[in-house]
């Protein structure tokens, strides 16, 4: 046991001269190695790309009728007959009731009969003047004879006067048993039918709003409406400007709107303002009260070149942007900032197109440093 013993030490004792310094260079082996292998700083770079610089600002509008008519009844009689379907659409001058007229076709003979009348009275006053004028020349009859046949023949023809007011008063009653529609638009339900007695008391028999063309109107915030001031689209040439619309189901309006109301005062609760644009409507699609979503429209838009808003920087020296050169090395580009568009902001200069600019992992870098860089399409 014991030579055993001692013949395993003798075997270790020699072995360690060769184990030590293989141990001692495989130590400093992987120090090297761990300082050539740390891994480069990871960061997201994106392409600066020019675009239309469109604008995206979005808002919810409500469609407005631009008229909202009550039709009424304004004599009185019994309803003969209902000229309309209820929820179409009607003409101006269409005859949406006929109130019966008999009564006031009765009335107008009436008054044009009294008219009649009062004329052929006036008319022997007229000459009963003239005689006794030729009478008072050739003194057969005194002044006051005279005076007393003017009277007659000026209270004659105001009873003329007052026949054709009553003439006229019978034609209006009388047209009024026809009521038509005062507008184009669409027609609500009716409230009275057929053989119902309506007069000028009855209240709405039914409603009209104009749907050709129609309003929409939106509210925006205090500090858009600075901002497109700024741009120039909205101030003394705001009927120029013109907005689009999206509908419920996605879909794009067809026609463009111009605006043509801008309000006078922000509302304190909100800080908004309202403003209204005037649509074509001829295919009836917009409803009043209907809900939409209203976006500026920029013919005059430029192509400008466009960065992630995360990319911008800055500092006492303005705002800044880091690059990556074609080494992968981070260099600094002061930049000159134009509008904001969506979440990108337009670069007036400082960046051209092509330039990776990092948009991720901007703390852990610096001017100089090398990075592995991943690029993400815009």
């Amino acid at each position: 046991m014991a030579r055993s013993f001692f013949g395993r030490s003798t075997l270790v004792m020699r072995l360690l001269p060769f184990a030590c310094p293989f141990v001692i260079v495989l130590g400093v082996s992987t120090s090297v190695s761990g300082q050539t292998q740390q891994p480069l700083p990871a960061v997201v770079v994106e392409k600066a790309t020019t675009m239309k610089a469109e604008l995206t600002d979005k808002y919810v509008g409500r469609v407005e009728a631009i008229s909202t008519i009550d039709i009424v009844a304004r004599v009185e009689g019994f309803l003969e007959q209902r000229n309309f379907i209820e929820g179409d659409l009607v003409k101006k001058g269409q005859v949406l009731y006929q109130i019966e007229k008999g009564t006031y076709e009765a009335s107008l003979k009436d008054a044009q009969a009294e008219l009649e009348g009062a004329k052929a009275t006036a008319l022997e006053a007229q000459l009963d003047v003239e005689r006794q004028k030729a009478l008072l020349a050739s003194n057969d009859i005194s002044q006051s004879t005279y005076d007393s046949a003017v009277a007659t023949l000026g209270a004659d023809n105001a009873a003329v006067g007052e026949a054709e007011a009553d003439v006229q008063t019978a034609q209006i009653n009388l047209s009024y048993t026809t009521v038509s529609s005062p507008i184009d638009g669409r027609i609500s339900v009716t409230a009275v039918n057929v053989g119902n007695l309506v007069d000028s008391d009855s209240g709405t028999l039914a409603t009209i709003v104009s749907i050709d063309p129609i309003y929409v109107s939106f509210y925006i915030s205090e500090r858009d409406l600075l901002e497109k001031r700024q741009q120039g689209l909205i101030g003394e040439n705001s009927s120029l400007l013109e907005v689009k619309l999206t509908l419920s189901d996605g879909s794009d309006y067809g026609s463009l709107g111009k605006i043509n109301y801008v309000g006078n005062e922000i509302e304190s609760t909100t800080d908004t303002i309202q403003m209204r644009a005037t649509f074509e409507n001829k295919d009836a699609l917009l409803i009043p009260e209907q809900v939409v979503t209203v976006t500026f429209n920029n013919p005059d838009a430029k192509e400008e070149l466009v960065i992630g808003q995360t990319a911008i920087q800055l500092d006492a020296k303005g705002h800044f942007v880091f690059v990556l050169n074609q080494n992968d090395e981070v260099e600094r580009k002061d930049v000159t900032l134009g509008n904001q568009i969506g979440r990108d902001w337009a670069v007036k200069s400082g960046l051209k197109a092509g330039d990776r600019v990092v948009v991720q992992g901007l703390q852990k870098i610096h001017e100089g440093m090398k990075v592995a860089p991943t690029e993400i399409q815009s």
